[in-house]
């Protein structure tokens, strides 16, 4: 419910503070007073389109505040216009995407504007209407169509991507084989020319290596006295009195231990040494090696790695080509498999919606009766479509017949706006309940009506608001009567400049709203007792 609604620098808006109640929220005024300027704000706040043109002449940024509880919780949300053409969100007070706030906004707030009729009377979105009612019910049938829709794309694509390649692939097959095979007969492994750099560059350097390593050797076990004979006689000297002490007893482990560690390490240097027998022939065949490699990367313009990439590549190429036949098969398998899940999920799709079609045309024919359309009729038309989408195979169309003896048609060649506005009306009581929104706003439900209808929509939208919170920007008494809160909107002219405010009317000045409304005199006493009269009528 939204509780309080302040707008700062908004269009013809300087600074606007309010307070909404429960059920009815009537807003009144005259044309050009501000109307749809407040309802844009408001809109704008919920998430809907930021029109930076509306920040007010003179001003930096435009600020809307709306304070709105859902259940226990109460929210603050916030909207800031920049003149720089940016916009700013926050949800109390943590900075949110424009997308986080509309999805947040959504399940909280329904604004209905002209634009809405529009929609109701093109038949593209009559699915989507109908879908919207026991949508619960439907979600998880929805959800495992489109699931289902998005398994046979890919399947059938990856099917008809084989029948185009296979031409092209067939035409190529021997360019393929013969890459195949020359990558084949460098039998490479990964990282072997950088193991063929370092063994070329230690090969380079043997005599050097040679030298240094038996100098070593030499050093640790040939000469004498050798550090290795010498660290031997340390060890012993120092373990023939370690058990006199804790301290002589460390020591001598510890030399020990380096004594061994030294005569592996003079092992190891033994062995490099004895090994180190490198020829020309060795480093030319090296050379020659690490030649062919670096011909094959620039050949292929990869290294090592990616040339084995490649390789594995032809290789499944050359699979798919020699088995096109069979895999064209299992494609094709794969493709007609996941079709028939589509067909299954739009089957039960299409009878669900078959269901609530019924249901909500029963609905409709009973709220269209309340709306007084006498010996109306209402049918929801399902055809099935020679394809299936992600929505299913059903084309749906809202049938009408407001006249007795009249056949029924399209609800998109009514003619009279009043009669639209009352059907929109009628599906928003449905749907609203579907949707348990806790607000609902109307801005010009009111038009091509008036009279004894007026009254009749005025009492529909009191039977919402029992479950709803209503907002209702009105131009007609008979329907602003039925505000349990009024206000009235005005704009006035102070130094060169147009101010607009939101006054909360108590129920004297609620009267002479209304009088000025039914004469445009709201001083007059015959229209005072027809606005008092009007009052009474809606209780």
């Amino acid at each position: 419910m939204l509780d309080r609604i302040v707008i700062e620098n908004f269009a013809t808006i300087e600074q606007l503070s309010f307070e909404l109640g429960p059920g009815m929220n009537m807003i009144t005024g005259e044309t050009g007073a501000g109307k749809s300027v407040l309802v844009e704000a408001i809109s704008t706040a919920l998430g809907g389109r930021a029109d930076i043109s509306m920040i007010r002449t003179g001003a930096k940024r435009a600020r809307i505040q709306i304070v709105c509880t859902d259940g226990d919780e109460e929210y603050i949300l916030i909207r800031e216009l920049l003149s720089t053409g940016k916009s700013v969100s926050r949800i109390n007070g943590e900075l949110v995407s424009l997308g986080q706030l509309k999805a947040f906004c959504s399940s909280l707030v329904d604004i209905h504007g002209q634009y809405d009729n529009q929609i109701l009377l093109d038949p593209q979105n009559h699915l989507s209407i109908t879908d919207q009612f026991h949508h619960a019910r439907i979600a998880p049938s929805l959800e495992r169509l489109r699931q289902a829709f998005d398994c046979w794309q890919t399947a059938q694509r990856a099917y008809e991507e084989l029948c185009r390649t296979e031409a092209d692939a067939l035409r190529q097959q021997d360019f393929f084989r013969f890459e195949l095979d020359h990558i084949a007969g460098l039998q490479l492994r990964e990282g072997e020319d950088e193991e063929l750099q370092e063994a070329i560059r230690f090969m380079k350097n043997s005599e050097r290596i040679f030298t240094a390593v038996n100098t070593a050797y030499e050093l640790l076990r040939a000469e004498e006295p050798s550090v290795l004979s010498s660290l031997r006689r340390c060890v012993d000297e120092i373990g023939s009195i370690s058990s006199l002490s804790r301290e002589l007893t460390e020591v001598s482990a510890g030399l020990e231990d380096h004594y061994y560690s030294l005569e592996d390490l003079t092992d190891t240097l033994r062995h490099l040494r004895d090994g180190l027998s490198y020829s020309e022939a060795d480093i030319d065949q090296a050379s020659e090696r690490l030649s062919l490699i670096e011909d094959a990367k620039r050949k292929y313009r990869r290294d090592v790695a990616g040339i084995l990439a490649y390789q594995r590549e032809l290789e499944q190429k050359l699979r798919i080509i020699d088995n096109f036949d069979e895999e064209k098969s299992s494609l094709k398998k794969a493709a007609s498999e996941a079709h028939r899940e589509l067909e299954a999920a739009a089957d039960e799709v299409s009878r669900l919606r078959r269901e609530h079609a019924s249901e909500l045309a029963a609905a409709m024919r009973q709220e269209l009766k309340d709306l007084e359309f006498a010996n109306s009729e209402f049918e929801i038309l399902i055809e099935k479509l020679p394809e299936i989408t992600a929505e299913g195979y059903d084309r749906i169309e809202f049938l009408i017949s407001t006249n007795p003896g009249e056949p029924l048609r399209s609800l998109s060649r009514i003619a009279s706006g009043g009669e639209i506005s009352r059907i929109m009306l009628a599906f928003k009581h449905i749907l609203g309940d579907e949707d348990r929104l806790d607000t609902m706003i109307f801005d010009e439900i009111d038009t091509g009506i008036s009279g004894r209808t007026a009254l009749v929509v005025g009492r529909k939208m009191r039977e919402i608001a029992l479950h709803h919170q209503i907002l209702c920007i009105t131009h007609l008494p008979q329907i602003a009567a039925f505000g349990e809160q009024n206000y009235l909107i005005s704009k006035d002219h102070r130094d060169g400049r147009t101010y607009t405010s939101v006054e909360p009317l108590d129920p004297e000045a609620k009267i002479h709203m209304l009088a000025g409304m039914i004469s445009g005199n709201p001083d007059s006493e015959s229209a005072m007792q027809a606005a008092r009269e009007l009052v009474r009528e809606t209780l």
